[in-house]
């Protein structure tokens, strides 16, 4: 918990000094490619001898999905931004669903500040649904950063392309044993964990 609260203090305390005028709030959507790092190992060891019969085997597997995502903020000024996401996001593995809090610095390029280079951090909550039924559901803490450009077509209307990455506290453990039909017992471990999770996206925002 203390790295959770550190994160996400640290992500308040940013946005909360940046000098304010009157924000110009805004809603939008994005669509994209997430990309999750799954990591799993098992350990099979025989009941009779568990040291000596001991098997463990490691594997790695990526799986890129769409994701979308509604989001809604305030414009500080011309360089703060700060925005609430709410994203959805399905592989061959897991569901997940995201509510993630940020702050962005902008930085104009050129004298029309249409085009704007953006960098900040996020933190919030994933809830995590794998598509086994061995393994439950949970909540989890994540956090990390994005980068991109963001354009002003007019007043009220900005589009961007943007790269965001996550770092995941996901890791769940099981157990189970499995009988040879002669008194012997062989029992499982199973660890599976998501590390991290990369998002390339474009989205659309209305200004008010």
């Amino acid at each position: 918990m203390k790295k959770q609260s550190l994160a996400l203090a640290a992500l308040l305390a940013t946005a909360m000094s940046a000098p304010t005028m009157a924000a110009d709030w805004f809603v939008g959507g994005a669509v994209g490619a997430q990309k999750n790092v799954y990591k799993s190992s098992s350990t099979a060891a025989d009941s009779v001898d568990p040291g000596f019969n001991a098997q463990a085997d490691y594997w790695k597997n990526n799986d890129t999905n769409a994701i979308y995502e509604v989001r809604a903020g305030a414009y500080l000024n011309d360089n703060n931004r700060v925005y609430g996401t709410y994203s959805y996001n399905s592989d061959d593995y897991t569901k997940q669903q995201s509510v993630l809090m940020s702050y962005d610095y902008l930085v104009g390029l050129g004298a029309s500040n249409k085009l704007n280079w953006f960098i900040g951090a996020t933190a919030g909550v994933n809830h995590t649904s794998p598509s086994t039924d061995h393994i439950g559901s949970s909540n989890n803490f994540v956090w990390g950063g994005q980068t991109g450009l963001m354009y002003k077509i007019n007043d009220n209307l900005s589009t961007e392309i943007g790269y965001r990455y996550l770092r995941q506290d996901v890791n769940e453990t099981n157990q189970f044993s499995i009988s040879n039909g002669v008194g012997a017992v062989t029992n499982v471990t199973v660890n599976n964990s998501l590390n991290d999770s990369q998002q390339v996206y474009l989205g659309l925002d209305y200004r008010f």
